[in-house]
C-alpha cells in the first residue's frame, strides 16, 4: 500500500510538471488584472500575488486563495476605479480555478509529506516537568531559564524557535547542581536514582554500570548501550579512585547526564536511503508523552515501546485514554489551551490599574486562571464536545471568583464545577481570564476582544493596522461622557480603517457588558447605559454575549478547523505546511463523526500520518 501511495504521488507530481492548470488558466488572469497593484514592485494593502505562479506556489499560499476568490467573485477585486476590468467570463474562470486548486489541496490529490520537525530542545516547561518525573524533585528546575519564543502555530514547543543561547548552557549547569543537591538531600529520591550498590556479587563498577544504564535510558528516553555509558562510567571510576565514596562518585556522571544533548534535546534518527519513514517506537512514545504530558514517557509507555507494541493502534489508543486520565494531562489545559486561547497572558501581561480596580488581587488573578485551566481540563478528561469552549452551561469557581461573578456562595479556595443559569457567562468567552487579558489597564477594548475572536477562535486574523491608524485614549472616563464605542465609530469613518473595523468591532461590542475584569455591567464608567448592539456583514445582528456565542456556533466550521490546526501544530511541534491541509480536513471530518468530542480528536491526531511518520526533507 505504501509503495502504491508513493507511486501515485510520483505520477501526480509528474502530471503537475507536464500540465500545471493553475499556471495555464489562473496565472494569466492574475498577471493581467492584479499584478500592477499587487506584484513584485508594488503591494497595495500589503497584498502580493506575483508569487502565485504554479499550483505548488498556490498551495503554499492557500490561506490567501479563499479570500482572493471571494474578492474576485464579489467584484471588489479589481476595484472599480481600475480602467481594465475582467469580463464576467474571466471573473468566473478565475474564481473557478482558485476554488478548484483549494479543493485539490483539501482532498489531498498531490504528493503528500508527513513533515520534518526540527530537532527540539526541551523548552523550560518540558525541562522542569521532565526532571520532576525523572528524579522526583518538587521545585521548578527550569525557573530562571530564558523565556522560549513562540513559533509555528503560536506555541513555545516548536524546534525552529527553540534556540540555544550561550547563557542557557550556564543555566543548565547551575540547574544540574540544584537538582542533584535536592536528590542527595532526600534518601527517598536518592534511592530512586541509585538502584544498585556494590555487594558480594557486584563490584562498584558493575553496580554503577547498572545505575547509569537505567538512568541514561530514562533521561535519554530510549534504550542505551554499554558503549554509550562508558564515558560516564569512567567519570565514576576516576572519582572513586580519588577517594570518594560510592554515592559521591556517582554524582559527576549523573550531572553529565543532566547536561547531555541526548537529554536536553528530543532527537529522532534519520533512516538512511528513505525519503519517508515511520518513527521508531521510542520516538513515538516521546512524541506522545510530550504532546499529552509535556514530559517524558513513564515506565508503562517506555516498556510498550521497548516491546514493539506501541505501533499497534489498539494499544496506542488505550495508552492515549490512560494518559488523558493522569493528572499530568493538565499540560494540555495549561500549555496548549493557555497559549492558544491566551489565558496564560493573564499571568504574564495583564495589569489592570489598581487605583481603578483595587479588587484585582493576586488571589483573584489566580482564580481567573484556575477557572480556565479547570474548564479546559474537564473538556479533555470528561470527553466533552469541543463546542462547549464557546458555549457551556457550567464553569469552575472558588470562593473568590464566585463573589467576583455574583454567583451563589462557594466555600474555600478549591475550584469546583458549578451550574450556570446565565447564558452570557458560559464558555471561554465569558471567563474573566480572557476578558481581562483582552482589556486595557483602564478600560475594555472592543478591538482587542474582537481581534481575539477573529484570530484566536476562528483563525481569520485581520491585517495589522496602517502606520497612521492612530491610538484611542487609554481611559474611557471622559468629561463629556464620550464612550469608547462613539470614539471607535469616529475612528471607523476613516476609509483606511473602515473595512477591518467593520469585521472586528461588532464582535467586541457584543462583549461590552463585561467590564475590564470580566464582571457584568449595565452602565459604563461614565454612567451611560452599555450599548452592545452589533451588526456584521450579511445583516447579522446580536446584542448580548449569549447571542454572539449563538452566532459563532451557528456555523462552526472555522472554529473547528482552527482548533484542529492549533492542536495538530502543538502536537507536531513544527509550523504546519500546505501538505497538512488534507490532514486537517480529515480530522475535522472525524471530529464531526464522533459527536465533536475532545478525546477522539486527540486520538485522531496521534493516529495521523504526520504524527507517526517523518520525512527526509520538509
Amino acid at each position: 500500500m505504501e509503495r502504491a501511495r508513493l507511486l501515485a504521488g510520483v505520477i501526480l507530481t509528474m502530471g503537475m510538471a507536464r500540465a500545471d492548470e493553475f499556471a495555464d488558466h489562473a496565472r494569466p488572469l492574475l498577471s493581467k488584472y492584479c499584478c500592477d497593484c499587487h506584484g513584485e514592485k508594488k503591494q497595495k494593502g500589503g497584498i502580493e500575488v506575483a508569487s502565485l505562479t504554479t499550483t505548488e506556489e498556490a498551495f503554499r499560499h492557500h490561506r490567501f486563495l479563499k479570500s482572493l476568490a471571494e474578492q474576485v467573485e464579489s467584484g471588489k477585486m479589481p476595484p472599480d476605479d481600475e480602467d481594465e476590468q475582467p469580463s464576467d467570463d474571466e471573473r468566473k474562470a478565475l474564481v473557478k480555478e482558485l476554488r478548484k486548486t483549494l479543493a485539490t489541496l483539501e482532498e489531498g490529490h498531490f504528493s503528500r509529506n508527513p513533515g520534518r520537525p526540527t530537532m527540539r530542545r526541551l523548552n523550560r516547561t518540558e525541562y522542569s516537568r521532565t526532571v520532576r518525573d525523572w528524579l522526583g524533585v518538587d521545585f521548578d528546575a527550569g525557573k530562571g531559564f530564558p523565556s522560549d519564543g513562540a513559533g509555528g502555530e503560536g506555541f513555545d514547543n516548536v524546534g525552529d524557535s527553540l534556540f540555544i543561547q550561550p547563557s542557557l548552557m550556564e543555566k543548565y549547569l547551575d540547574a544540574s547542581h540544584r537538582i542533584l543537591d535536592a536528590v542527595y538531600a532526600k534518601p527517598e529520591l536518592l534511592a530512586r536514582v541509585i538502584i544498585a550498590r556494590p555487594d558480594a556479587t557486584l563490584s562498584p563498577q558493575q553496580a554503577a554500570s547498572a545505575v547509569l544504564l537505567k538512568q541514561a535510558a530514562i533521561g535519554f528516553r530510549r534504550t542505551v548501550s554499554e558503549a554509550e555509558i562508558a564515558p560516564f562510567l569512567e567519570l565514576f571510576s576516576k572519582r572513586l579512585a580519588a577517594g570518594s565514596g560510592y554515592e559521591d562518585a556517582l554524582r559527576p556522571p549523573m550531572q553529565a547526564l543532566l547536561v547531555n544533548p541526548a537529554f536536553l534535546f528530543r532527537v529522532e534518527a534519520d533512516q538512511a536511503g528513505k525519503t519517508e519513514w515511520r518513527v521508531r517506537e521510542a520516538e513515538l512514545a516521546t512524541r506522545l508523552s510530550y504532546f499529552l504530558w509535556a514530559s517524558m514517557p513513564d515506565d508503562e509507555l517506555s516498556r510498550l515501546a521497548a516491546e514493539g507494541k506501541l505501533s499497534d493502534p489498539t494499544v496506542l489508543a488505550g495508552q492515549v485514554r490512560r494518559m488523558l486520565q493522569d493528572p499530568k494531562a493538565d499540560s494540555l489545559s495549561r500549555y496548549f489551551g493557555g497559549e492558544w486561547l491566551g489565558y496564560d497572558d493573564l499571568l504574564a501581561f495583564s495589569e489592570p490599574d489598581l487605583k481603578r480596580f483595587p479588587e484585582f488581587t493576586e488571589p483573584l488573578r489566580k482564580a481567573m486562571y484556575g477557572e480556565s485551566v479547570a474548564f479546559f481540563s474537564n473538556l479533555v478528561r470528561e470527553n466533552r464536545p469541543v463546542t462547549e469552549l464557546l458555549g457551556a452551561d457550567y464553569t469552575f469557581v472558588n470562593d473568590v471568583l464566585a463573589r467576583h461573578y455574583g454567583l451563589p456562595e462557594v466555600k474555600g479556595p478549591q475550584m469546583r464545577k458549578v451550574a450556570l443559569t446565565d447564558p452570557n457567562r458560559g464558555g471561554i468567552i465569558g471567563q474573566a481570564s480572557i476578558l481581562t487579558a483582552t482589556s486595557l489597564p483602564l478600560r475594555t477594548s472592543p478591538v482587542k476582544r474582537g481581534k481575539w475572536i477573529l484570530d484566536t477562535l476562528l483563525g481569520t486574523p485581520p491585517p495589522p493596522p496602517p502606520p497612521d491608524a492612530g491610538v484611542l485614549p487609554a481611559d474611557d472616563h471622559s468629561e463629556h461622557a464620550v464612550s469608547v464605542r462613539e470614539r471607535l465609530e469616529k475612528h471607523r469613518s476613516r476609509p483606511a480603517c473602515a473595512a477591518c473595523h467593520a469585521k472586528i468591532d461588532p464582535l467586541g461590542f457584543g462583549l461590552e457588558n463585561f467590564d475590564p475584569l470580566g464582571r457584568w455591567r449595565s452602565v459604563d464608567v461614565n454612567g451611560k447605559p452599555i450599548d452592545s448592539k452589533a451588526t456584521l456583514a450579511g445583516n447579522v445582528s446580536f446584542t448580548t454575549p449569549a447571542e454572539l456565542k449563538a452566532y459563532l456556533l451557528s456555523d462552526n466550521e472555522l472554529f473547528l478547523r482552527n482548533l484542529v490546526r492549533k492542536m495538530l501544530g502543538y502536537a507536531l511541534g513544527r509550523p504546519l505546511e500546505y501538505y497538512d491541509e488534507p490532514v486537517i480536513v480529515d480530522l475535522v471530518r472525524q471530529l464531526r463523526a464522533n459527536g465533536l468530542k475532545m478525546q477522539p480528536l486527540i486520538l485522531g491526531i496521534v493516529l495521523s500520518h504526520p504524527f507517526q511518520n517523518r520525512s527526509a526533507t520538509r
